[in-house]
Protein backbone atom coordinates (compact mmCIF):
# COMPACT_ATOMS: atom_id res chain seq x y z
CA UNK A 1 0.00 0.00 0.00
CA UNK A 2 2.56 2.23 0.97
CA UNK A 3 4.52 1.47 -2.06
CA UNK A 4 0.99 2.15 -4.83
CA UNK A 5 0.90 5.59 -2.83
CA UNK A 6 4.60 6.26 -2.99
CA UNK A 7 4.26 5.32 -7.64
CA UNK A 8 0.65 7.26 -7.44
CA UNK A 9 3.33 10.55 -5.84
CA UNK A 10 5.69 9.62 -8.19
CA UNK A 11 3.42 10.04 -11.14
CA UNK A 12 1.64 12.92 -9.77
CA UNK A 13 5.10 14.96 -9.92
CA UNK A 14 6.09 13.65 -13.01
CA UNK A 15 3.08 14.57 -14.84
CA UNK A 16 1.74 17.92 -14.09
CA UNK A 17 -2.39 18.59 -14.19
CA UNK A 18 -2.11 19.65 -17.99
CA UNK A 19 0.40 17.26 -19.16
CA UNK A 20 -2.51 14.35 -17.63
CA UNK A 21 -4.64 16.34 -19.31
CA UNK A 22 -2.76 15.75 -22.80
CA UNK A 23 -1.89 12.38 -22.33
CA UNK A 24 -5.03 11.10 -21.26
CA UNK A 25 -6.47 13.12 -24.19
CA UNK A 26 -3.98 11.66 -26.98
CA UNK A 27 -4.41 7.47 -25.43
CA UNK A 28 -8.17 8.54 -25.89
CA UNK A 29 -8.48 9.74 -29.09
CA UNK A 30 -5.98 7.09 -30.48
CA UNK A 31 -8.48 4.36 -28.60
CA UNK A 32 -11.05 6.01 -30.54
CA UNK A 33 -9.21 5.81 -33.87
CA UNK A 34 -8.59 2.09 -33.07
CA UNK A 35 -12.52 1.42 -32.09
CA UNK A 36 -13.22 3.04 -35.70
CA UNK A 37 -11.08 0.75 -37.96
CA UNK A 38 -12.30 -1.95 -36.48
CA UNK A 39 -15.97 -1.14 -36.92
CA UNK A 40 -15.11 0.21 -40.08
CA UNK A 41 -13.30 -2.68 -41.30
CA UNK A 42 -16.32 -4.69 -40.84
CA UNK A 43 -18.98 -6.17 -42.75
CA UNK A 44 -22.54 -4.26 -43.59
CA UNK A 45 -25.26 -4.12 -45.97
CA UNK A 46 -26.43 -0.37 -47.09
CA UNK A 47 -28.48 1.39 -49.55
CA UNK A 48 -26.11 3.53 -51.90
CA UNK A 49 -27.58 6.64 -54.50
CA UNK A 50 -25.80 6.36 -57.58
CA UNK A 51 -25.95 8.94 -60.10
CA UNK A 52 -26.00 7.09 -63.63
CA UNK A 53 -23.74 8.01 -66.68
CA UNK A 54 -25.59 6.63 -70.06
CA UNK A 55 -22.64 5.01 -71.90
CA UNK A 56 -22.03 3.27 -75.18
CA UNK A 57 -24.90 5.03 -76.84
CA UNK A 58 -25.92 4.11 -80.54
CA UNK A 59 -24.72 6.03 -83.33
CA UNK A 60 -27.95 6.84 -84.53
CA UNK A 61 -29.22 7.90 -81.03
CA UNK A 62 -29.02 11.40 -79.11
CA UNK A 63 -30.13 11.62 -75.67
CA UNK A 64 -31.14 14.50 -74.45
CA UNK A 65 -28.26 16.78 -72.70
CA UNK A 66 -30.00 17.43 -69.35
CA UNK A 67 -31.02 13.93 -69.01
CA UNK A 68 -30.50 12.92 -65.62
CA UNK A 69 -31.26 9.35 -63.92
CA UNK A 70 -30.21 7.71 -60.28
CA UNK A 71 -30.41 4.41 -58.99
CA UNK A 72 -30.34 2.58 -55.66
CA UNK A 73 -27.88 -0.09 -54.96
CA UNK A 74 -28.07 -2.48 -52.33
CA UNK A 75 -24.60 -3.32 -51.66
CA UNK A 76 -22.38 -5.40 -49.15
CA UNK A 77 -19.30 -4.39 -48.35
CA UNK A 78 -16.77 -3.14 -45.96
CA UNK A 79 -17.57 0.16 -43.69
CA UNK A 80 -14.54 1.84 -45.73
CA UNK A 81 -15.90 0.94 -48.58
CA UNK A 82 -19.87 1.74 -48.19
CA UNK A 83 -18.09 5.57 -47.00
CA UNK A 84 -16.80 6.30 -49.92
CA UNK A 85 -19.84 5.36 -52.10
CA UNK A 86 -21.89 7.30 -49.35
CA UNK A 87 -19.78 10.43 -50.02
CA UNK A 88 -17.31 10.00 -52.79
CA UNK A 89 -17.59 7.36 -55.45
CA UNK A 90 -21.55 7.62 -55.99
CA UNK A 91 -21.51 7.78 -60.22
CA UNK A 92 -22.07 4.39 -61.75
CA UNK A 93 -22.02 3.80 -65.86
CA UNK A 94 -24.80 2.22 -67.78
CA UNK A 95 -24.57 1.45 -71.27
CA UNK A 96 -27.29 1.80 -73.48
CA UNK A 97 -26.32 0.20 -76.60
CA UNK A 98 -29.02 -2.85 -75.70
CA UNK A 99 -31.93 -0.48 -74.80
CA UNK A 100 -35.15 -1.55 -76.23
CA UNK A 101 -35.76 1.73 -78.53
CA UNK A 102 -39.41 1.97 -79.25
CA UNK A 103 -41.82 5.40 -80.26
CA UNK A 104 -38.97 8.07 -78.44
CA UNK A 105 -38.66 6.32 -75.34
CA UNK A 106 -35.78 3.76 -74.57
CA UNK A 107 -35.90 0.69 -71.49
CA UNK A 108 -33.01 -0.50 -70.27
CA UNK A 109 -32.95 -3.88 -68.02
CA UNK A 110 -30.39 -3.12 -65.21
CA UNK A 111 -30.86 -6.50 -63.37
CA UNK A 112 -29.06 -7.63 -66.62
CA UNK A 113 -26.25 -4.91 -66.21
CA UNK A 114 -25.84 -7.02 -62.98
CA UNK A 115 -22.07 -7.99 -63.67
CA UNK A 116 -21.06 -5.56 -65.34
CA UNK A 117 -22.12 -2.52 -62.56
CA UNK A 118 -21.22 -4.58 -59.89
CA UNK A 119 -17.52 -4.81 -61.89
CA UNK A 120 -17.57 -1.08 -60.91
CA UNK A 121 -17.79 -1.57 -57.86
CA UNK A 122 -14.33 -2.51 -55.22
CA UNK A 123 -13.73 -6.40 -55.52
CA UNK A 124 -15.06 -7.45 -52.10
CA UNK A 125 -18.07 -5.74 -52.78
CA UNK A 126 -21.41 -7.61 -53.42
CA UNK A 127 -24.15 -6.03 -55.26
CA UNK A 128 -27.49 -7.61 -54.41
CA UNK A 129 -30.19 -5.45 -55.84
CA UNK A 130 -30.45 -2.79 -57.76
CA UNK A 131 -33.76 -0.75 -57.88
CA UNK A 132 -35.60 0.54 -59.92
CA UNK A 133 -34.82 -2.73 -62.39
CA UNK A 134 -35.60 -0.98 -65.50
CA UNK A 135 -34.91 3.04 -66.19
CA UNK A 136 -36.37 4.30 -69.19
CA UNK A 137 -35.48 7.88 -70.74
CA UNK A 138 -36.46 10.18 -74.12
CA UNK A 139 -34.51 10.12 -77.05
CA UNK A 140 -33.87 11.71 -80.58
CA UNK A 141 -33.33 10.10 -83.78
CA UNK A 142 -30.23 11.14 -85.25
CA UNK A 143 -29.96 11.78 -89.31
CA UNK A 144 -26.90 10.01 -91.35
CA UNK A 145 -25.56 11.75 -94.29
CA UNK A 146 -22.64 11.95 -96.65
CA UNK A 147 -21.32 15.71 -96.13
CA UNK A 148 -18.95 16.97 -98.51
CA UNK A 149 -15.33 18.42 -97.28
CA UNK A 150 -14.54 21.96 -98.04
CA UNK A 151 -11.12 22.93 -99.36
CA UNK A 152 -9.07 25.35 -97.60
CA UNK A 153 -9.51 29.24 -99.02
CA UNK A 154 -6.69 31.04 -96.96
CA UNK A 155 -3.00 29.28 -97.17
CA UNK A 156 -0.53 31.53 -96.18
CA UNK A 157 2.17 30.92 -99.70
CA UNK A 158 5.65 32.31 -99.91
CA UNK A 159 5.86 35.75 -101.97
CA UNK A 160 5.47 34.78 -105.86
CA UNK A 161 4.58 31.20 -105.40
CA UNK A 162 0.91 30.16 -105.26
CA UNK A 163 -1.46 27.06 -105.74
CA UNK A 164 -0.72 25.37 -109.60
CA UNK A 165 -3.30 22.88 -109.41
CA UNK A 166 -6.92 21.93 -107.69
CA UNK A 167 -6.61 20.46 -104.40
CA UNK A 168 -7.50 16.63 -103.78
CA UNK A 169 -9.26 15.84 -100.71
CA UNK A 170 -9.35 12.19 -99.43
CA UNK A 171 -12.30 11.41 -98.55
CA UNK A 172 -13.41 14.11 -100.15
CA UNK A 173 -16.96 13.44 -98.33
CA UNK A 174 -17.78 12.07 -94.74
CA UNK A 175 -20.80 10.52 -93.26
CA UNK A 176 -22.08 12.61 -90.46
CA UNK A 177 -24.87 12.07 -87.47
CA UNK A 178 -26.88 14.59 -85.81
CA UNK A 179 -30.44 15.66 -85.69
CA UNK A 180 -32.15 15.91 -88.45
CA UNK A 181 -32.71 19.94 -88.82
CA UNK A 182 -28.78 20.04 -87.66
CA UNK A 183 -27.62 17.83 -90.57
CA UNK A 184 -30.15 19.50 -92.95
CA UNK A 185 -28.31 22.92 -92.76
CA UNK A 186 -24.28 21.55 -93.40
CA UNK A 187 -23.88 22.46 -96.68
CA UNK A 188 -20.10 21.51 -96.14
CA UNK A 189 -17.26 20.56 -93.86
CA UNK A 190 -14.59 22.75 -92.67
CA UNK A 191 -10.97 21.53 -92.00
CA UNK A 192 -8.89 23.01 -89.64
CA UNK A 193 -6.45 26.20 -90.85
CA UNK A 194 -3.03 25.17 -91.93
CA UNK A 195 -0.46 27.06 -89.69
CA UNK A 196 2.65 26.94 -91.89
CA UNK A 197 4.18 30.32 -93.35
CA UNK A 198 5.65 30.64 -96.38
CA UNK A 199 4.69 27.85 -98.13
CA UNK A 200 6.96 27.22 -100.87
CA UNK A 201 6.51 23.44 -101.53
CA UNK A 202 3.58 21.05 -102.59
CA UNK A 203 1.38 20.48 -99.77
CA UNK A 204 -0.05 16.58 -98.39
CA UNK A 205 -1.43 17.10 -95.22
CA UNK A 206 -3.62 15.25 -92.77
CA UNK A 207 -6.17 17.97 -91.27
CA UNK A 208 -9.13 17.66 -88.45
CA UNK A 209 -12.24 18.56 -89.42
CA UNK A 210 -13.79 21.50 -87.48
CA UNK A 211 -16.26 20.53 -85.11
CA UNK A 212 -19.92 21.50 -85.34
CA UNK A 213 -22.17 21.31 -82.55
CA UNK A 214 -24.44 18.22 -81.85
CA UNK A 215 -22.59 16.45 -84.96
CA UNK A 216 -20.91 13.47 -84.70
CA UNK A 217 -17.98 12.67 -87.64
CA UNK A 218 -17.24 9.03 -88.99
CA UNK A 219 -14.19 10.03 -90.10
CA UNK A 220 -12.57 12.88 -87.96
CA UNK A 221 -9.45 13.86 -90.49
CA UNK A 222 -9.56 13.94 -93.99
CA UNK A 223 -5.91 14.05 -96.73
CA UNK A 224 -5.58 17.08 -98.48
CA UNK A 225 -2.98 17.92 -101.23
CA UNK A 226 -2.21 20.13 -104.17
CA UNK A 227 0.84 21.26 -105.91
CA UNK A 228 2.71 24.36 -105.45
CA UNK A 229 5.24 26.30 -107.75
CA UNK A 230 6.19 29.26 -108.12
CA UNK A 231 4.51 32.14 -110.45
CA UNK A 232 4.90 35.61 -111.57
CA UNK A 233 2.61 38.40 -112.20
CA UNK A 234 1.96 39.37 -115.99
CA UNK A 235 -0.11 42.47 -117.49
CA UNK A 236 -1.07 42.81 -121.08
CA UNK A 237 -3.36 44.82 -122.87
CA UNK A 238 -6.89 43.20 -124.32
CA UNK A 239 -9.74 44.28 -126.97
CA UNK A 240 -12.86 45.03 -125.58
CA UNK A 241 -15.86 43.07 -127.85
CA UNK A 242 -19.59 44.33 -127.66
CA UNK A 243 -22.41 41.92 -127.71
CA UNK A 244 -26.26 42.30 -128.41
CA UNK A 245 -25.44 45.61 -130.76
CA UNK A 246 -28.42 45.73 -133.30
CA UNK A 247 -27.01 45.34 -136.89
CA UNK A 248 -28.24 48.99 -137.63
CA UNK A 249 -26.03 50.72 -135.06
CA UNK A 250 -22.55 51.36 -134.47
CA UNK A 251 -20.67 52.43 -131.37
CA UNK A 252 -17.53 53.42 -129.86
CA UNK A 253 -16.38 52.31 -126.29
CA UNK A 254 -13.84 54.73 -124.50
CA UNK A 255 -11.27 53.52 -123.95
CA UNK A 256 -11.63 50.39 -126.40
CA UNK A 257 -8.65 48.24 -124.67
CA UNK A 258 -7.72 47.77 -121.30
CA UNK A 259 -5.13 46.46 -119.22
CA UNK A 260 -5.69 42.90 -117.26
CA UNK A 261 -3.19 41.91 -114.57
CA UNK A 262 -2.62 37.84 -113.80
CA UNK A 263 -0.78 35.40 -112.03
CA UNK A 264 1.22 32.73 -114.40
CA UNK A 265 3.31 30.27 -113.85
CA UNK A 266 7.17 31.41 -114.50
CA UNK A 267 7.48 28.68 -117.33
CA UNK A 268 4.24 29.82 -119.13
CA UNK A 269 4.00 33.15 -119.33
CA UNK A 270 5.15 34.22 -122.58
CA UNK A 271 2.76 31.71 -123.98
CA UNK A 272 -0.22 33.60 -122.84
CA UNK A 273 -1.61 36.36 -125.12
CA UNK A 274 -4.06 39.18 -124.97
CA UNK A 275 -6.08 37.22 -127.37
CA UNK A 276 -6.84 34.28 -124.85
CA UNK A 277 -8.22 36.91 -122.70
CA UNK A 278 -12.24 37.53 -123.83
CA UNK A 279 -13.91 41.01 -122.42
CA UNK A 280 -17.26 42.38 -123.38
CA UNK A 281 -19.54 45.23 -122.77
CA UNK A 282 -23.31 44.13 -123.30
CA UNK A 283 -25.50 46.39 -125.02
CA UNK A 284 -28.66 45.29 -123.43
CA UNK A 285 -27.73 47.53 -120.26
CA UNK A 286 -27.28 50.61 -122.22
CA UNK A 287 -31.04 50.29 -123.11
CA UNK A 288 -31.88 49.29 -119.46
CA UNK A 289 -30.38 51.33 -117.58
CA UNK A 290 -30.18 54.26 -119.53
CA UNK A 291 -26.86 55.56 -119.17
CA UNK A 292 -23.34 56.02 -121.05
CA UNK A 293 -21.17 53.46 -119.19
CA UNK A 294 -20.79 50.05 -119.87
CA UNK A 295 -19.68 46.83 -117.38
CA UNK A 296 -16.61 45.24 -118.54
CA UNK A 297 -17.41 41.26 -118.18
CA UNK A 298 -14.40 38.74 -118.51
CA UNK A 299 -16.14 35.98 -120.30
CA UNK A 300 -12.93 34.06 -121.09
CA UNK A 301 -9.73 32.83 -119.49
CA UNK A 302 -6.46 30.98 -120.61
CA UNK A 303 -6.12 27.92 -118.37
CA UNK A 304 -3.28 28.23 -115.56
CA UNK A 305 -3.81 31.98 -114.89
CA UNK A 306 -5.38 33.04 -111.54
CA UNK A 307 -6.04 36.34 -109.43
CA UNK A 308 -7.22 38.04 -112.62
CA UNK A 309 -7.71 41.91 -112.24
CA UNK A 310 -8.63 44.55 -115.40
CA UNK A 311 -9.01 47.96 -115.42
CA UNK A 312 -11.04 50.30 -116.09
CA UNK A 313 -14.20 48.09 -114.90
CA UNK A 314 -16.45 50.52 -116.60
CA UNK A 315 -16.26 52.30 -120.29
CA UNK A 316 -18.16 55.30 -121.83
CA UNK A 317 -19.49 54.48 -124.73
CA UNK A 318 -20.95 56.82 -128.74
CA UNK A 319 -23.57 55.30 -130.65
CA UNK A 320 -23.42 55.88 -134.04
CA UNK A 321 -26.17 55.67 -136.71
Amino acid sequence: MIKMQRNFEYFRLRFPGKKRLRFFSFFFALSLLFWIITKLSNTYSSSVEFEVNFVNTPDLIVLDQDLEAKVKAEITASGFELLIYHFFKNEIDVSIENAEYTSNVAKIDLMGQKFSLKQQLYQNATLNLISPPYLTFSYGALKRMKIPVIPPNKINFKPGYAQSGEWVIRPDSVWVYGPSQKVKLLEGLSIEPLLDENIDNDIYENVKLLAVDQIKYETESVLIKTSVKRFTEKSIEAFINIKNLPDSLAIKLFPQSLKVTFLVLIDKAEGILAGDFKFSCDFNQAQRIKKNTLDVLLEREPKGVSNVRWKPKKVDYLIRK
